[in-house]
């Protein structure tokens, strides 16, 4: 069994089917057989020629489908392009069967899929019409004529959600599909191509993602009550697209998936849990590839990201929340601001973020792994190749901040436009052990918090690595910012070719019992440039 097989076995039981048939389905397997009464809405009427109107046959298969005591009827779509003037209302147990239709708004409607309309009782936690399944169907929401406000799907207070090889295009204004409050939602080999920024400017950022992930916060976030704090809890998002194939008419979204960096009322929103977003494809983003606001527990792993304007992938909490049991895994990122930031607001900690295992390549930004705030991260395993500056200020290939006990260990590091490996102030107790850093225009290793341990690297070519001809003052290893009893042991420092640097390692005036042994330095003018208090530095080749 694969990777991507393996987590989605893990994940429980799917709203209207299987894990296991998930785990087993391609990108055009047929839906599980229908288990309830179908209705097919060409005998109420439909034509699918894409010029008559649909709407009253529509109608009319949903109110007996509706009515079906229990629950558990098929809406049947068949193949054909069927015009629609208003929305599709599910109820409990519901399934659309729409493979090789194509459904469009024939007017300024609400969702085109939703199982909640305005005039419905306030439902809380997870009680209103769930177990709703969606195959097929391309559904084209012709945002760019139909310019209102308006997501293709919404989804609320209600537990157990299908859409599977559902594709959705061009959406005014809103999201794909709104996740609001509910549980157990499966969202499987769906393509989500554009979305109009409600200006005709495609460069004007619009701030939305493809996949909304949010709780029952207030009426701003969520169409319906109650607000009662409710999280969405147990989401997979496997297999999907996220692209922009209509740059003349419509903009990127802003990100495959997540939530608004924005505090509710009382200044804290709802933490959602067991996200997982696994395999899926980001091929333009006019922000983020991935945006994982206020989650826990939860896997971001294996999937592909071109082009993302401000971070492949971006952890936080605008409100503060502690986030915690992150991992980050397999994924490749590439041509963004930054690769992956995990980051918090005001005084909120995260713990417990792992980062491994992932290809970064080409960011334009300050840093390509950015750490802040987060006890304990582990970021191992990673490969970073080339990182550049818009201004030709420092692009770190991975940067810690207020953030004690990481272990940095095992990643490679190349062509970095700056420091190969920056610890900053706060981030004590490090290990930053087993890196191989090879061509930086500053340091090649730059450590400015305390009780950091440095065992065991490899450095090559400091000062040379975008051919700038950096001036003096870089190192190999460099120790500053009034660290104490930070240790270097067992590296191994080369000048490389066109090299310019001021030592193999540099402790600077204010640093302090510094302990430099058993490192190799060989070839360098300088082995140690000591301007701390209370350094030991015995035992080195050089």
């Amino acid at each position: 069994m694969d990777r991507r097989a393996l987590m989605l076995a893990a994940g429980g039981l799917v709203g209207g089917a299987g894990a296991a048939q998930l785990a087993a389905a391609g990108p055009a397997a047929a839906a599980p057989a229908a288990a309830g009464p179908v209705f097919d809405v060409r005998t109420y009427g439909a034509v699918g020629d894409g010029v008559a109107d649909d709407t009253a046959a529509f109608r009319g298969a949903l109110t007996d489908a509706r009515a079906v005591a229990g629950g558990g009827a098929t809406l049947l779509v068949p193949s054909g392009s069927y015009a629609l003037g208003e929305s599709l209302l599910l109820g409990p147990g519901m399934t659309v069967r729409a493979h090789g239709a194509r459904l469009f708004r024939t007017g300024n409607t609400s969702a085109l899929v939703k199982n909640y309309t305005s005039g419905m009782p306030a439902v809380a936690g997870y009680g209103g019409a769930g177990n709703i399944s969606v195959f097929g169907g391309t559904w084209d929401m012709r945002g760019s004529r139909f310019t209102s406000t308006c997501p293709a799907f919404v989804f609320t207070h209600a537990d157990g959600f299908t859409v599977r090889d559902a594709t959705v295009l061009d959406v005014p204004q809103a999201h794909a599909i709104e996740l609001n409050a509910v549980r157990r939602v499966r969202l499987v080999d769906c393509l989500f191509d554009g979305v109009y920024a409600g200006t005709g400017t495609p460069t004007v950022p619009n701030r939305l993602e493809a996949v909304q992930i949010t709780g029952a916060t207030n009426s701003a976030n969520l169409p319906a009550p109650d607000f009662d704090g409710t999280p969405c809890d147990d989401v997979l998002i496997t297999g999907c697209v996220m692209r922009n194939s209509r740059p003349d008419l419509d903009s990127p979204y802003d990100a495959l998936c997540g939530d608004h960096y924005v505090a509710s009322g009382d200044g804290h929103r709802p933490l959602h849990r067991n996200i997982r977003v696994l395999a899926n494809r980001v091929e333009s983003s006019g922000a983020y590839g991935i945006r994982a606001t206020d989650w826990q527990q939860s896997v971001i792993a294996d999937n592909t990201i071109d082009a993302a304007a401000v971070s492949g992938i971006h952890i936080g909490s605008g409100s503060g929340n502690a986030l915690q049991d992150i991992v980050v895994t397999g994924n490749i990122i590439r041509g963004a601001g930054a690769g992956i930031v995990v980051s918090n607001a005001g005084a909120g900690r995260n713990s417990s973020v792992a980062i491994s295992g992932n290809l970064i390549r080409g960011t334009e930004g300050e840093t390509a792994i950015y750490v802040s705030q987060t006890d304990g991260a582990s970021i191992t395993g990673n490969t970073v190749a080339k990182t550049r500056h818009p201004s030709g200020g420092n692009c770190q290939g991975i940067q810690v901040q207020r953030s004690p006990h990481a272990v940095i260990t095992g990643n490679h590091l190349s062509d970095i436009a700056g420091d190969g490996i920056g610890v900053d102030t706060g981030s004590t107790e490090a290990l930053i052990a087993q890196n191989t850093v090879l061509g930086t225009t500053r340091n090649g290793i730059s450590v400015a918090s305390s009780e950091a341990a440095v065992r065991d690297n490899r450095i090559t070519g400091v000062g040379t690595g975008a051919g700038t001809g950096a001036p003096e003052g870089n190192y190999a290893i460099r120790i500053g910012g009034n660290a104490v009893n930070v240790s270097v042991r067992g590296n191994v420092a080369r000048v490389g070719e066109g090299g310019v640097a001021e030592a193999g390692v540099g402790v600077m005036a204010g640093s302090q019992a510094a302990w430099i042994t058993g490192n190799d330095l060989r070839g360098w003018g300088t082995a140690v440039r000591d301007r701390g208090a209370g350094t030991v530095a015995d035992g080195n080749l050089g």
